[in-house]
């Protein structure tokens, strides 16, 4: 039924003259799923829009580190849904930059076959388990990218000045009100527009000059005159294919975007109170 629902949707946009359609949020899962298939039904290109999101999750996590004076050669970092497109897309970076890697997913043939892959020439420890309190407890970096209809992970497992990046749709973490300011939270895979640009609709930004990676990866290709299928299928992002959206986004004037966490800007204040929970 969904499939459906997004092929009428890219035959409007295809009866438009649309150069390309980008999936965002769940549509994309469809892209993953089902790969190119979407392609053989309707005459335009369309992409996941997951590479360019990724991009973005990691320049967030590395761009906090910095900020808290953390050194990512010494950290432990969990990515919540490894196994998932945008997941295993962050997992194949950050293996090569951090000490410790901890990969969760539902099915253990999947965390098995990434687990195999990452220990082969990455030089992180690699971890695989299917228990993502066990993942994140001990963390000092979470990338929460799991597909999920509810909030999976407690506030209340994570530890004391810990950078979690929550780049799922809906969100893996609740934005419910917390007690907690001793934690570095944002919503991931955000890119910063060079332009303001002013929805007719609420698509659940904070700013006019903030967008999703996934309309940021389509918008950057349309520039480019690249009307292909980019980003398609689960698990065929490679590091190769990162570097270049996120260097073709730079030309454009796209870069990771100021840290959000809902509505509310990661300030100063919030900042020092997270680097002290560091050092205490």
């Amino acid at each position: 039924t969904i499939f459906a629902k997004v092929v009428r949707a890219c035959k409007i946009a295809e009866k438009q003259g649309v150069g390309l359609v980008t999936l965002g949020g769940f549509t994309s899962i469809v892209g993953e799923r089902i790969g190119q298939q979407i392609s053989d039904e309707v005459d335009v290109p369309v992409t996941t829009g997951n590479t360019f999101t990724a991009a973005m999750a990691i320049d967030g996590v590395l761009k906090a580190s910095s900020i808290l004076g953390r050194d990512t050669s010494q950290l432990k970092v969990a990515v919540i849904g490894g196994t998932g497109d945008i997941g295993s897309a962050c997992s194949r970076v950050l293996a090569e930059m951090v000490k410790q890697l901890t990969i969760t997913g539902r099915t253990k043939p999947n965390l098995s076959r990434l687990k195999s892959e990452l220990e082969k020439k990455r030089k992180a420890k690699i971890i695989a388990t299917t228990d993502n309190e066990k993942a994140v407890k001990d963390a000092d970096i979470i990338i929460a990218a799991a597909s999920a209809t509810t909030p999976i992970l407690s506030l209340d497992w994570f530890k004391p000045g810990a950078i979690i990046c929550d780049v799922g749709y809906p969100k893996n973490v609740s934005h419910t009100p917390t007690q907690r300011e001793d934690l570095f939270i944002f919503s991931g895979g955000l890119a910063k527009s060079p332009t303001p640009i002013t929805f007719p609709i609420d698509v659940g930004l904070p700013s006019a000059d903030t967008l999703y990676g996934c309309f940021s990866e389509a918008i950057i290709l349309a520039l480019e005159k690249r009307y292909e299928n980019f980003s398609f299928g689960r698990g065929n992002i490679s590091i190769e294919k990162i570097n270049e959206i996120r260097s073709l986004g730079k030309k454009h004037g796209f870069e990771v975007a100021d840290f959000y966490w809902g509505d509310r800007l990661i300030n100063e204040a919030i900042i020092q109170k997270v680097k002290k929970a560091i050092h205490a």
